[in-house]
């Protein structure tokens, strides 16, 4: 019997947590808000025989301004930790000093554009893009479910918001921002089978934000993903010129794909990686020619190729990012395009490592 009797306590319990336990009308009554019942007591008063003259209040309490008293507090106040910025993705920072959330992204306008688009497609949300901005129609956040028909919930049966994402020129150069402002917001509770306005806040805003970044994270692997499938395959090179109509190598392969290989390609041949710049498509090399092999090249091994240019600081720019053909040019220590006669004697070794569906190991 006393089993019977612990199992329906346990069974209770599940259902309906510690409420018949601890709570206003539990058996043991909870206390811990009793402070927002309280009142001012009366004013203390001194025995005759005491001289009241000196006493006063050192230390009076202020009245209640009334942005005081409208403020949350008790049950009302939000008990969950700050909502952070999920800033996980390449090329990503966090905006600061801004009354909403948002990100820094090293893209251009219009690559971020055709995210934003796809990220609403993806949650099959009508959008349109006025003055800037990629302005949402209802997301909708469904919390219906039977469990919480029976034995209630304090979470809206529905909750609809409408987003306006600013599309903000970058502080830096070659990246833009992205800021996520709520247009208006509304909820239906259980009880009831009409929409409700309500305020928003910052943690709405900012989870809404780190969805985006969740989103556009996942594309970017998926991108960089197809690349490196890529990466392995052959570029096929041919000379001619950039949009300067400077001597270079014209590529048959996306922009992404080359300028992801050719730090691989040069490597080989002398050229030491320092820095880069992606938004310009440019690469910062110091090249030291290599030691003369013999026919070491004729066997893919392009360590002992010597190319005949000077050793010095270089940059490489792929060019053709947003639009013409992707190229490569090579601009020497003087800062000067490499001539015609030049590139065409670099040529036949850049082209033959370019089209290698990988690079010989090196024995």
């Amino acid at each position: 019997m006393k089993l019977k009797t612990f199992a329906l306590i346990g069974s209770l319990t599940l259902v309906s947590g510690c409420s018949w336990l601890y709570s206003e009308d539990g058996l043991v009554r909870d206390s811990s808000k009793d402070y927002e019942k309280a009142k001012q007591t009366q004013t203390l008063k001194l025995p005759e025989n005491y001289d009241s003259n000196h006493i006063r209040d050192r230390l009076p309490i202020p009245q209640l301004t009334e942005e005081a008293n409208r403020a949350k507090f008790g049950e009302e106040l939000d008990k969950r930790p700050p909502s952070q910025i999920l800033s996980v993705g390449q090329g990503m920072r966090i905006m600061r000093a801004k009354d909403h959330p948002g990100v820094y992204l090293m893209m251009t306008n219009d690559e971020l554009e055709k995210l934003l688009g796809d990220f609403f497609k993806r949650k099959e949300v009508e959008f349109k893009v006025e003055n800037g901005a990629v302005v949402s129609d209802w997301v909708l956040q469904d919390n219906e479910a039977w469990y919480r028909s029976v034995f209630g919930t304090d979470l809206p049966r529905f909750v609809r918001t409408k987003y306006k994402l600013q599309l903000n020129p970058g502080a830096q150069q070659g990246e833009v921002g992205v800021v996520v402002v709520t247009q208006e917001r509304e909820l239906m509770p259980y009880d009831e089978d009409k929409w409700v306005k309500v305020e928003s806040s910052s943690r709405v805003e900012t989870e809404f934000l780190n969805e985006l970044i969740g989103f556009i994270d996942y594309q970017d692997r998926l991108a960089n993903a197809r690349n490196l499938a890529k990466l392995k395959q052959g570029i096929s090179m041919s000379l001619g010129r950039d949009v300067d109509r400077n001597a270079a190598l014209i590529a048959s392969a996306e922009w992404q794909t080359v300028w992801l290989k050719t730090p691989e390609v040069l490597e080989p041949f002398g050229f030491k990686l320092n820095d880069k710049d992606r938004s310009a498509g440019q690469y910062f090399f110091e090249f030291t020619p290599n030691e003369p092999g013999f026919f070491a090249s004729m066997f893919g091994n392009d360590d002992s190729v010597v190319l005949d240019l000077p050793a010095g600081a270089y940059q490489v720019v792929v060019g053709g990012r947003n639009s013409g053909p992707v190229t490569v040019t090579l601009i020497d220590p003087d800062g000067v395009p490499l001539v015609d006669g030049l590139m065409a004697k670099i040529y036949p070794f850049l082209t033959e490592a370019y089209g290698r569906r990988q690079r010989a190991e090196r024995g």
